[in-house]
């Protein structure tokens, strides 16, 4: 990686040095600030063991973690004149840069194949976010990388883009505990809105040291828009659904529903309180439901007497039950979280 502060750009313009020297290196700083917020919470849980996470997304985190830390390794080189190392870890970054990309598409299969989520899960539009994020990451670095010889203002703007674009998850778990508002849309234009706020101090950086917007910058933000906006318009496509289920399919292991009797299922029905909200278990028409705060009512299938799932989305349900049926607790499982249930409908 070259992050370089060399007063360089092209058509003549020159900003100014004293404005420009530490602005990569707030950014590269502010980063790791942005990925701790987004996964710390998670990190809890794991400690809590509330959440479970299968090694292969330890590994990502760590390539990912290594990813921000070199950037900012080779930023604080660059601020100090330190070219000569800087140049010896750009090998590193080109090491590191194709296994980002490698475990991004292994992490987001890993999730599937593990989950077994049904046609219909929002599992599979995560690989619309997913793809979108490779792709832009893989075009921004080789980008920048061509670009780190005859054009050190291109460079440095290159690699903060594909690493501002490594970012869109953790803001995506920032946004997903509800800390902003949504301005009345839905997930994943949400999370856009967020995650593009890191591309504004990069405008103003253009404007105070070149007083123009780079060419870089523009071009980087119209492709990271174009992206946004495929994603979004696919997002929840049958079709996408449809493929990647018949493509995944043949690695996932097969769930095997068993019917329960009404007497079967009885102790299980009620009401329940968790950290997901209101969730209510009941029968109709012969088959099991659940709704979650008054919600639409998903149906639901059985593994054992007290194992329970959604059929059209990835959760679990787990109960454990004592004498006369009395349930003594029970859980629900997504995507190796864990929700406690109480409940509170019985004597």
């Amino acid at each position: 990686m070259n992050t370089s502060t060399v007063s360089y750009t092209t058509n003549g313009a020159k900003p100014s040095k004293k404005k420009a020297r530490y602005f990569f290196l707030v950014m590269a700083i502010l980063f790791p600030v942005v990925a701790f917020l987004g996964f710390f919470p998670s990190a809890q849980m794991m400690n809590e063991g509330a959440l479970e996470v299968h090694w292969i997304t330890h590994v990502h985190s760590a390539v990912m973690t290594s990813w921000l830390l070199l950037y900012l390794t080779q930023t604080i080189l660059s601020v100090t004149g330190n070219l000569k190392y800087h140049r010896r870890l750009g090998l590193l970054s080109v090491v590191l840069a194709v296994l980002v990309f490698l475990m991004m598409g292994v992490v987001s299969f890993n999730i599937i194949i593990v989950n077994h989520p049904p046609e219909g899960s929002f599992l599979f539009d995560f690989l619309f976010t997913s793809f979108y994020e490779m792709l832009a990451f893989a075009l921004f670095f080789t980008w920048g990388m061509l670009f780190r010889k005859k054009d050190l203002s291109a460079h440095k703007r290159l690699l903060t883009l594909a690493s501002i674009v490594l970012l869109d998850a953790a803001v995506d778990r920032i946004q997903l505990r509800q800390l902003f508002p949504s301005f009345g849309l839905t997930y994943p234009a949400t999370n856009f809105i967020y995650a593009d706020i890191l591309y504004i101090p990069l405008f103003l950086y253009d404007l105070v040291t070149i007083k123009r917007i780079h060419r870089v910058t523009l071009i980087g933000t119209a492709i990271v828009f174009a992206f946004q906006i495929a994603v979004c318009t696919f997002y929840g496509s049958p079709s996408w659904h449809k493929f990647w289920y018949v493509q995944t399919k043949p690695l996932v292991k097969k769930v095997v529903e068993v019917a329960l009797t009404d007497e079967q299922s009885t102790h299980l029905l009620g009401n329940y309180e968790s950290k997901i909200g209101k969730i209510h278990i009941g029968r109709q028409n012969g088959k099991l439901y659940a709704q979650f705060d008054d919600g639409k009512k998903q149906e639901m299938g059985a593994t054992s007497e007290t194992e329970l799932f959604l059929k059209l989305e990835t959760m679990e349900f787990s109960f454990v039950t004592g004498p006369e049926g009395k349930v003594m607790s029970a859980e629900a499982k997504q995507i190796g979280r864990t929700y406690k249930m109480i409940k509170v409908d019985q004597p």
